[in-house]
């Protein structure tokens, strides 16, 4: 299309229309990954996160993907926002401003106060202002984010912080906001600790899964204990567990044996400190929950040489050994990753240690968004004994969400 240069109101007005459906096309977009997080896309097509999914098929970079996600499934529960994005009455950066603020009782108010902001103007509204407070609320200088810049550093000490944020994140078990594993660093060296992060060494020799004899020496069924209940175990998941366990013998005898395990501590260290540290699957970033994965299998003959292991995170080893990830050859120079686009294996929606994590997820969210640990807990087991069926991580938020705040 051809545009004259000095018709500045077709300008205008073509720029303010596309504006308009870059709008709208966020928040179809929104509903749509919803949906695909909601039914674990990423597995059906070889990934191993949904942000692994976005990067690799959507075109975003890591940070965007994150971020756009988290937007998606806070829309879910601000429909007046949301159909103001899809409208174009607020662009996409500022509903991202909006949804740190906003609640379904105070969504109506901030759209109202907001309107006709520029997106700067918004940004600077929220500002000082905690989620569930109102455009009238007064501002507290300690809500008020700011930025740091670091001048001068060199590739070692930023490969430090890439080391100290992985163990902050593998401590707490959750992903950490940069103000949250600041103030962790910052705090550790103020209070002169540290021991948490070199406990955390201690274990790094050691198998991350213990096997005892809850495995049928006839039918080689096996079972798994969380939150003192036994769940069962698929093929698959029994598999990934051999890979990386420690054998500590029968439970039911006065005598235990020594515990032992395949891979030696020593192995372990030099396969982790080998592979840097994080998943050697191309394209996966994580360095959380690694495990040692066997290239061949030990029932097929494979050893515990270092070339015939490789770390990998959960999500990988789990999309191996349900036959989503091929991973062949010899570690660590020639190793040969195939994604397969059809399961070779039936992956089940959701097994029993899912539900246990999305439990464990939808809990740390609402303690995050204010609730008390007590009150997250009994939401969740609320929404577990009203509702049937296994659940997505985002109907068991919205449903725990939804009682926390009727309690409120």
């Amino acid at each position: 299309m051809q545009c004259k240069t000095n018709d500045w109101r077709a300008i205008d007005r073509t720029l303010r229309g596309i504006a308009q459906k870059r709008a709208a096309l966020d928040a179809e977009e929104a509903k749509w990954l919803r949906a695909a997080n909601s039914i674990r896309i990423w597995r059906e097509v070889g990934c191993v996160s949904m942000t692994d999914y976005m990067e690799r098929y959507l075109g975003y970079g890591v940070r965007n993907a994150q971020e756009r996600l988290k937007v998606s499934l806070a829309l879910a529960e601000l429909p007046l926002i949301e159909a103001a994005l899809a409208s174009g009455a607020v662009p996409f950066t500022a509903t991202r401003a909006l949804l740190r603020v906003a609640k379904p009782e105070t969504e109506q108010q901030w759209l109202e106060h907001c309107a006709n902001m520029s997106v700067h103007q918004i940004e600077e509204a929220v500002a000082g202002r905690a989620q569930g407070d109102r455009p009238t609320d007064p501002r507290r200088p300690d809500l008020e984010l700011r930025n740091l810049r670091y001048d001068g550093v060199r590739p070692s000490t930023g490969a430090l912080e890439r080391e100290a944020l992985a163990k902050a994140r593998a401590l707490v078990g959750r992903m950490l906001t940069d103000d949250e594993f600041l103030a962790m660093v910052f705090g550790m060296f103020v209070e002169g600790g540290g021991a948490a992060a070199n406990a955390n060494d201690a274990t790094l020799g050691r198998a991350k899964y213990q096997i005892a004899t809850i495995v049928c020496e006839s039918c080689d069924q096996g079972w798994r204990e969380s939150g003192g209940k036994r769940f069962a175990l698929d093929a698959a998941e029994l598999e990934r567990a051999r890979c990386d366990a420690q054998l500590i013998g029968p439970l039911d005898t006065d005598d235990p044996p020594r515990a032992t395990q395949d891979v030696p501590p020593r192995i372990r260290l030099l396969v982790r400190r080998r592979d840097g540290g994080r998943c050697t699957v191309p394209g996966c970033r994580s360095t959380l929950h690694l495990e040692i994965h066997h290239l061949r299998r030990r029932a097929d003959g494979g050893t515990n040489d270092p070339w015939n292991l490789t770390l990998v995170c959960g999500s990988c080893h789990d999309a191996i050994h349900y036959g989503l990830l091929s991973v062949t050859g010899r570690a660590p120079d020639q190793i040969v990753v195939v994604r397969k686009h059809s399961p070779a294996a039936p992956v089940p929606a959701s097994t029993s240690l899912d539900r246990v994590s999305i439990d464990v997820d939808v809990k740390s969210a609402l303690v995050q968004s204010g609730f008390s640990k007590g009150e997250a807990a009994a939401a969740v087991a609320a929404a577990r004994a009203e509702l049937h069926g296994d659940l997505s991580l985002e109907t068991m938020l919205r449903e725990a969400l939804r009682r926390c705040r009727r309690s409120a």
